[in-house]
């Protein structure tokens, strides 16, 4: 049996990616370097961003990227903090998304 809030989820996530195309290319950058830990300033580079734009994405920023739909909001990627730095990665669960999507990592 399917349980009806992880449809939701799986709804809301997947509207989070469809919303916006950068979220969606730092969820495929972070499939690819899977179980890798990156900084934003690495993701924004791979990615051809700013680094305020990967950081909205990933965590939220403003009206353009709202927090409730943030990577780590969602619980699609976690958060490591070292002093003042932060790395982010994808959650094992959304591991087998990734390869779904063709994304899987390298």
């Amino acid at each position: 049996m399917i349980n009806a809030s992880a449809v939701r989820q799986f709804g809301r996530v997947v509207r989070a990616l469809r919303r916006s195309r950068l979220r969606a290319q730092v969820f495929e950058f972070l499939c690819e370097v899977y179980p890798e830990w990156a900084y934003p300033g690495l993701i924004a580079d791979a990615v051809g961003a700013s680094y305020e734009n990967v950081v909205g994405a990933l965590r939220g920023l403003g009206k353009r990227y709202r927090p409730e739909d943030s990577l780590l909001v969602l619980g699609i990627v976690e958060e490591r903090r070292e002093g003042k730095l932060r790395f982010y990665r994808l959650r094992d669960e959304y591991v087998e998304l990734c390869r779904a999507l063709g994304r899987g990592p390298r």
